[in-house]
């Protein structure tokens, strides 16, 4: 009879000093923090064998979060006191948001590089121009000219070397600046249909180097838009 795996997936939070380490270093900090928290974890395959784990895709340095996903496997059910004994092994600015059960469903899990679809942003400006009066005006303009706008066009370099215009318009679902807050929902995870937008490379486009944004990714999205 084979042995019964514990599946679950956390949503942590990613403050403070955190938004300075790299997607790896994240990877490495939560795998780490869920050995010490003595769980028996189910391995991969093979000569180096690693914890078997998916995180949301990643995050670029300078934004916090506080959705991080990670699925992780076990061969005992978590102990009543996870929170707690995970939140005393890993770092401080880690707090553990959710932990949802999947032990019961049947079928293979899709790894969350593929299941997550969609992210959800906010900005606060913070700087504009070096000064610190903030030109709300031009933000409120240049986002009713993104809305409005049928193409956001960037250029990238192929694997070949070569320069390929792309239109990034369908990859933001909504936008919006409200309470001197932006608030956006771009395409992120694996889609060849839709390409991924960064969300500190569409402020960038939008509305210039210019400005200086204090960006926090709020949660994810399927394909159906259904919140994570």
């Amino acid at each position: 009879m084979q042995e019964k795996v514990y599946k679950y997936r956390i949503k942590l939070t990613k403050y403070g000093e955190l938004k300075y380490i790299s997607h790896l270093d994240w990877q490495n900090l939560i795998i780490k923090s869920l050995r010490r928290s003595n769980l028996e974890l189910v391995l991969t395959e093979g000569f180096n064998k690693i914890p078997k784990t998916s995180f949301s895709p990643a995050l670029p340095l300078f934004i916090e979060s506080e959705c991080e996903l990670v699925y992780f496997q076990t061969r005992k059910p978590l102990g009543d006191d996870f929170k707690e004994v995970f939140e005393k092994n890993t770092n401080p600015n880690v707090k553990l948001v959710e932990c949802v059960d999947f032990s019961d469903c049947e079928h293979k899990l899709p790894p969350l590089e593929t299941f997550i679809q969609w992210a959800k942003y906010t900005a606060k400006p913070i700087l504009y121009k070096n000064e610190s009066i903030l030109n709300f005006k031009e933000l409120e303009y240049n986002t009713e000219k993104c809305l409005s706008c049928d193409e956001i066009l960037i250029e990238r370099q192929t694997k070949k070397g070569l320069n390929k215009v792309i239109n990034y318009r369908k990859s933001l679902n909504s936008l919006e600046f409200k309470d001197s807050v932006l608030t956006f929902v771009l395409k992120t995870g694996q889609n060849e249909d839709i390409p991924s937008f960064r969300a500190d490379e569409f402020l960038k486009v939008i509305y210039g180097e210019q400005w200086l944004f204090d960006i926090k990714r709020v949660c994810f999205f399927d394909k159906d838009l259904k919140v994570l």
